[in-house]
């Protein structure tokens, strides 16, 4: 999984938050740094943008998925 961020950015700070409390292994790149210009990254629904196999998560769908397994366990 890759997360790209933006620097000081509070969403992206919160979803980095989440996943440490789930102990997931996400690779964080913030697209000022080492963006790989080859791939199809899309900023129409902001950042955070989140890269899991071949599908791609935005904010909300982030915490969606990922606060029901916090919460669950």
């Amino acid at each position: 999984m890759i997360l790209y961020t933006l620097p000081s950015c509070c969403k992206c700070d919160e979803v980095i938050k989440l996943f440490k409390k789930l102990d997931l292994d996400v690779k964080v790149i913030s697209i000022f740094d080492n963006i790989d210009t080859g791939r199809a990254l899309t900023l129409d629904n902001g950042l955070p943008m989140l890269e899991v196999e071949d599908e791609w998560l935005d904010f909300e769908m982030i915490l969606k998925r990922y606060r029901e397994r916090c919460n669950h366990g």
